[in-house]
């Protein structure tokens, strides 16, 4: 009797064990939105519509939330509508991108209690409270998937000056690690869970670097890069995967779970152009914050068609260099947010949407000498493949060897004679530049107490009708 139920038992124990049934987790994710609020109807619909068939389906963020849309950026309480807009989706995880700070900590603090789910971040820790309003960050987190333990590790992009892309008075108080070294400081949550993700803004590249270190990572959700990667990189047993920007694809990241371990993880974009259900609710909701937007007020007419950077560049030097009644303009070329200013009415947010920083515009008594060192020092950070910087009032012709290092520069005033290297101009910068970049400059400068967005605006008011921006050609670099 005893051995029948022993063999009744084993049998038993067999049968439970053939029978159990992979599992399944779905996760989606978005990255650098940059306020892109458009598709977040079909985004929703699509949501509900795969959690009406899987069991386990997640929404995650990888980071870069703001900056890109002054229907966002410029609302009274800045980034509440995309945070309004998250919370009514779904979303359930998100990490920090370096464009998290560009309202400064205080909107951030607020956004962040507002915030329905958690955010995570593993290589910043706060060290000095005096200074920072946020909360302790938490490094990562833990879901409870019907028994199958999932944890997700926050890491965020960390510059040479060790902070974020982002001005570096808006992260005061917090220190900033490098993120593959930091990552590997967690591998030993490898041993305590099932799944193991990396929920990260730190670009494809170094993600490539993270995967090739940390091998215990099953999967890497990326952003930062805006690197769109139809289905999924595989690096070291690492898949990696990050979604475009804007909202215009959904990342779908199958995982399947058997016995503790992962045994499949298979990715792909969803194109959100070719999702024709929406969300009726998330949809009137936008449509209440856009009927409030202030930005659509024209403010001026532009009679072509403006592309590339140096064309924009161009645009918005002018207007620190005309509008303010200085000599010389600049602007970073990251800080250029689109690719094209299209013909016709010029709107506010059509500014925002170039300009979205809120950086002031710091006036700078410069010689000719400081310039050409400044010059040739940005030269020197993109080898000589393209300007950093983007000028008014000047012209300079560069000529570069093969290693990128400048070999000869003629820089000449605008009336096109050559820069006296000893004469003072009044020089324009936003305060990005001036915070960010290392030059020689005897004055210190001061700031003029004007964003560069708004210096734009009241040009185009002043001006009215924008011409003359299809072809400039003030930078010249000539490979030897």
């Amino acid at each position: 009797m005893k051995r029948y139920i022993l063999l009744l038992s084993l049998l038993m124990v067999g049968l439970t064990s053939c029978s159990k049934k992979d599992s399944e987790i779905i996760i989606l994710t978005t990255n650098d939105m940059h306020g892109r609020i458009q598709n977040f109807p079909k985004i929703a619909a699509y949501l509900k519509k795969m959690r009406a068939e899987n069991k386990h389906v997640f929404l995650f963020s990888a980071g870069d939330m703001f900056s890109g849309n002054p229907l966002v950026d410029q609302y009274p309480e800045q980034g509440y509508p995309i945070i309004d807009i998250m919370n009514r989706v779904g979303y359930q995880l998100g990490t920090f991108g370096n464009h998290e700070f560009d309202y400064d900590q205080g909107p951030l603090s607020e956004r962040l209690k507002q915030a329905d789910f958690p955010f995570i971040l593993a290589n910043a820790k706060i060290t000095d409270a005096s200074l920072s309003p946020l909360p302790d960050f938490k490094p990562y987190y833990e879901f409870n998937v019907d028994g199958i333990k999932m944890t997700v590790l926050g890491l965020i992009q960390v510059g040479s000056g060790g902070t974020p892309s982002t001005h570096p008075d808006k992260v005061k108080g917090i220190s900033f690690y490098d993120p593959v070294k930091t990552a590997l400081e967690y591998k030993d949550l490898r041993k305590n869970c099932d799944v193991f993700i990396g929920l990260t803004h730190i670009g494809i590249e170094p993600d490539v670097e993270l995967a090739n270190a940390m091998p215990e990572l099953d999967v890497i959700l990326g952003g930062h890069s805006h690197t769109r990667i139809d289905t999924g990189m595989r690096v070291n047993g690492v898949l990696i995967t990050q979604s475009d920007s804007w909202l215009k694809y959904i990342g779908q990241t199958t995982i399947t779970v058997k016995n503790g371990k992962v045994v499949k993880k298979e990715n792909k974009l969803i194109d959100a152009s070719k999702l024709t259900d929406e969300d009726e609710g998330i949809k009137s909701l936008i449509e209440e914050y856009v009927a409030k937007d202030p930005g659509s007020v024209v403010i001026g007419k532009l009679e072509n068609e403006i592309k590339g950077k140096q064309n924009l560049g161009a645009l918005m030097t002018d207007a620190i260099t005309e509008g303010l009644g200085l000599d010389m303009g600049m602007q970073n070329a990251g800080g250029v947010r689109v690719t094209e200013l299209l013909a016709g009415d010029i709107t506010i947010n059509d500014v925002f949407s170039l300009d979205p920083f809120g950086n002031e515009v710091v006036k700078i008594n410069m010689t000719g000498q400081e310039i050409k060192d400044f010059t040739l020092s940005t030269l020197k950070k993109t080898k000589g493949r393209y300007p950093d910087i983007l000028i008014s009032g000047f012209t300079y012709n560069a000529t570069v060897d093969a290693e990128g290092n400048t070999v000869k520069i003629d820089l000449k005033d605008k009336n096109g004679k050559p820069l006296d290297m000893k004469k003072t101009y009044s020089v324009g910068m936003n305060s990005y530049i001036y915070s960010k970049y290392e030059f020689k400059h005897a004055d210190p400068g001061v700031s003029l107490k004007i964003t560069s967005a708004q210096a734009l605006i009241d040009y185009i008011k002043q001006k009215q009708t924008i011409s003359g921006y299809e072809d400039i050609n003030r930078i010249t670099i000539t490979q030897q």
